[in-house]
């Protein structure tokens, strides 16, 4: 049987193993542990975020997921709150390796500069107050499964949960996005998201992007 609760500060340092573990392709992962750990840290303290731990009957962590009901707000606060420290991860992951700081500054130095002008410029402006008929969109941004428990429901029983909080926070869609493995794309298929196509990523990642209507 699978028990899913929030993810908890305990819990950093065994999901941090399964996410270097199942996702060691992804551009975050070459970062390390110390900053992955910062970086998981960071994301359960922010307002918005959704996180959880997929438990078994031993109580040990097999899954996770990790999400937000509100993702602007919520980068923004891990940005505010947060930056500091997880670019001084990033900073040290790579002055130790070159060529990870050399395929940082190419493919997302950019955008990074880009975000903070937009925080920094956001605190000088008043906010816009959303129209009547504008959506809420939520985002699952990382769903992870110990391979040795796969077929047992943990992914799916994450997945509920994530669609439970998102509905009670007023979401009227989650999106995310997933590499283009076959069972993944079963997977999200079979719990009702509509696939929408793919995309790449600035680091040359592939993903297949899905969205799952709330209301």
């Amino acid at each position: 049987m699978v028990r899913v609760r929030p993810l908890a500060p305990s819990d950093v340092d065994r999901a941090v193993d399964l996410h270097l573990s199942v996702l060691d392709m992804e551009f975050l992962s070459r970062f390390g542990p110390s900053f992955m750990r910062a970086y998981y840290r960071a994301w359960i303290a922010t307002p918005g975020a959704m996180s959880f731990a997929a438990l078994d009957d031993a109580g040990q962590l097999i899954g996770v997921l990790l999400g937000a009901t509100d993702p602007a707000t919520h980068v923004r606060a891990m940005v505010r709150d947060h930056g500091v420290r997880l670019a001084g991860s990033i900073i040290t992951a790579a002055a130790r390796r070159p060529r990870l700081a050399k395929d940082l500054i190419v493919t997302r130095s950019s955008r990074y500069v880009r975000g903070v002008t937009r925080l920094v410029l956001s605190r000088f402006r008043r906010a816009s107050p959303a129209g009547a008929d504008a959506s809420r969109v939520g985002e699952v941004t990382h769903v992870l499964v110990d391979p040795t428990t796969q077929g047992r429901g943990v992914g799916r029983a994450l997945i509920e949960a994530a669609v439970s909080v998102a509905r009670t926070a007023g979401v009227d869609e989650l999106v995310l996005v997933t590499p283009p493995d076959l069972a993944a794309r079963h997977f999200y298929d079979s719990l009702g998201w509509r696939a929408e196509g793919s995309m790449t990523s600035r680091s040359g990642e592939t993903f297949l992007r899905y969205r799952l209507a709330l209301r």
